[in-house]
């Protein structure tokens, strides 16, 4: 039989555990794990467990590990591309399809692992990976890659099976299957990576890219799949005032309704971005617990507005973060996010219509949610997964805060001191464990060099 492996963390200045009673546990706190679930935590005298590894917090704020519900890994292979820098969205797209093009399940593999290093060293231990685009001349397993790379690093990970089945001028030809073999291959990456039960690594989502590639026969099909499979249903949906525009024009209807006369409502949803719901629309979401992904950085960078974040939480639907593409964005910190969502609904409703803590409740509880994990993950409580994130108490950028967990949001995002999943120790001493980071990155640039040599003239070219 093998042995119970065991994981003390000791001397955590603040453990935020996101329990019902929202505790922080404050001193010299600490938290035994064992076979990978939380046993016990407290804010005493630390056990002695025999046979333990003991990982010293020296003082910093445990939180659990943070979700990120919404991404484009293979964007970060057109970060801060040059000809569409200062597009919104439908153009920018545009601009960005010559290169997408050429990529290939040894470019997504790196990709995935880089943006898996950047939300790792972030705080985060769960994410979700939309992939969206399988040129007809490629590979049909490119999300095989996606699902190699996180194990590699040992993050968990919901690979989002994207399609899109209808050309249009968001989404061209080349990018387009048909239904057929989209469902075939949502079966077959079901059948071998999605893991069931609480502890699961891996999963898989479908998630049809948008309402102008994706026919409502996709739609429906794809939500009467993932039901009798038990997978979730992810999408794009209310990013941008024109999208809206054009779906009246084009189907009828606006995205969300002509979604939901498809099946895409309920708990077992999520959508991407959000921005752009009226009052109706809004208690349609709240009413189904319908959930959403806020991706405040991109949101921003491409100019598509403001998601109303309170009216959605406060209605019961689940408002989770996501550091959405790399491309976008430009960068994946998870942390980042959090302060950005905070600050962006001050923004537009004042000073005090979102705290520290609801922000982290994003970050945690509701990503959980929406990703279908708040029975084992999300919080620190015993019986749930030992996913930790260790953040250094401060730093140059902290010093001096008052409150340690406020200034964690309201300071400049820092990294990890220590990030354990599932019990295992993946980033120790603000180092990933086994990962040689620098060669790791000298091999992405060399690959984004590649594909940028090639694509500004396609991507010029594509926007006149």
């Amino acid at each position: 039989m093998p042995q119970p492996t065991r994981l003390l963390l000791k001397n955590i200045g603040h453990l935020v555990t996101m329990d019902p009673g929202r505790r922080v546990l404050r001193g010299r706190a600490w938290l035994l794990a064992e076979d990978g679930v939380v046993r016990s935590l407290g804010d005493g005298p630390a056990p002695r467990p025999a046979g333990a590894e003991v990982v010293d917090a020296r003082g910093g704020i445990a939180l659990p590990g943070l979700v990120n519900t919404h991404h484009h890994m293979f964007q970060n292979l057109a970060r801060a591309f040059g000809p569409i820098a200062n597009l919104p969205l439908l153009p920018w797209l545009a601009g960005h399809m010559p290169l997408w093009r050429r990529f290939g399940p040894d470019d997504l593999h790196v990709a995935t692992q880089v943006a898996c290093a950047e939300l790792m060293l972030s705080g985060c231990t769960l994410t979700s990976d939309h992939h969206y685009l399988f040129p007809r001349d490629g590979s049909d397993r490119m999300l095989d890659a996606g699902f190699a790379a996180a194990a590699e690093m040992g993050i968990r990970y919901v690979g989002c099976r994207g399609s899109v089945n209808l050309p249009s001028d968001i989404m061209p030809d080349w990018a387009c299957q048909d239904l057929d073999t989209i469902l075939g291959d949502c079966q077959r990456l079901h059948d071998r990576f999605h893991q069931k039960g609480p502890g699961a690594m891996s999963q898989v989502a479908f998630a049809p890219c948008t309402v102008f590639g994706c026919s409502g026969e996709h739609y429906r099909q794809s939500a009467r799949l993932g039901r009798s499979l038990g997978v979730r249903l992810h999408t794009h949906c209310g990013e941008t005032i024109p999208e809206n525009h054009d779906a009246v024009k084009m189907l009828g209807s606006r995205p969300f309704s002509y979604m939901a006369r498809h099946g895409w409502e309920g708990e077992d949803v999520w959508l991407a971005h959000g921005i752009h719901f009226n009052d109706r629309e809004v208690r349609h979401l709240t009413r189904t617990r319908t959930g959403i992904a806020h991706c405040p950085c991109s949101n921003m960078r491409l100019g598509s507005g403001v998601a109303r974040v309170n009216d959605l939480r406060g209605g019961g639907s689940p408002v989770s973060l996501g550091v959405d593409g790399s491309a976008s964005n430009d960068s994946g910190h998870l942390l980042a996010e959090a302060r950005l969502a905070l600050l962006l609904t001050r923004v537009v409703h004042g000073a005090g219509a979102v705290t520290p803590e609801q922000v982290l409740e994003m970050a945690t509880l509701d990503g959980a949610r929406n990703l279908g994990r708040q029975a084992d993950l999300g919080s620190l409580e015993p019986g749930k997964c030992a996913d930790v994130a260790v953040f250094p108490l401060d730093d140059l950028f902290s010093s001096g805060a008052h409150d340690p967990v406020h200034g964690l949001v309201l300071c400049h995002a820092r990294q990890v001191d220590t990030l354990v999943v599932h019990g295992r120790v993946r980033v120790r001493e603000g180092h990933l464990v086994g990962v040689d980071l620098p060669k790791l990155l000298a091999r992405h640039r060399k690959v984004a060099r590649r594909h940028h040599d090639g694509g500004v003239k396609g991507s010029l070219a594509n926007l006149r």
